[in-house]
């Protein structure tokens, strides 16, 4: 069984082909993490114990064959791109996987943000990514902020124009995706939505 965990950043796990890209990857994948620290480039709280991880720029073809991948987890990535990137990974995903495979995404949900908005800060933080207004020096080049925000209806029209059409609609760790109770991160609960996707 084949599974790819796309962008997995730190929360990557044992039993998938973890991808992700970027310069914090490339300096953890190489162990320069602590010189980064040491040069004050970066603070301790980057220091983080990362999974066995592949550099894949997902935004090119990935090295799969056709039809070779039962599950696709794909988790508070897809937002980081402008909504066309976003329209070519979808295909990218739907070229690799098998006939039945599943995609799992999970995206902050920009109308279940604006239903919980209780003040302009928090907002911000979420639909942005990140604290726009502090400082960050040279650790703001580690800082991947949005590019495109979904809700349930742009992410299935997205979906259907890279060709999906069997869109389900499910709940934190609840679905067919193998490992959602390691995947499906905690702290991304409140604001998220979860979908299936059938090949």
């Amino acid at each position: 069984m084949v599974k790819i965990n796309l962008g997995c950043g730190p929360n990557g796990i044992d039993g998938w082909i973890n991808y992700d890209w970027g310069l914090l990857p490339f300096i953890n994948k190489f162990g320069l993490i602590d010189v980064f620290i040491k040069l004050g480039m970066i603070g301790k709280n980057y220091k983080t114990k990362w999974p066995k991880f592949e550099l894949v720029d997902i935004r090119k073809k990935w090295p799969l064959k056709n039809k070779s991948v039962d599950y696709i987890y794909c988790s508070h990535v897809l937002e980081h791109f402008e909504k066309y990137k976003t329209g070519e990974i979808l295909k990218e995903s739907r070229r690799v996987l098998k006939k039945g495979g599943i995609l799992r995404i999970v995206l902050p949900d920009l109308k279940k943000m604006v239903d919980n908005y209780k003040e302009a800060d928090d907002f911000c933080r979420d639909f942005f990514g990140f604290d726009k207004d502090k400082k960050y020096g040279l650790a703001g080049s580690f800082i991947r902020g949005h590019s495109w925000m979904y809700d349930k209806k742009s992410l299935t029209d997205i979906l259907k124009m890279a060709g999906f059409a069997k869109i389900k609609e499910c709940k934190f760790r609840q679905g067919e995706c193998p490992d959602i109770e390691k995947l499906d991160y905690e702290g991304h609960r409140q604001i998220s939505m979860y979908f299936e996707i059938q090949k």
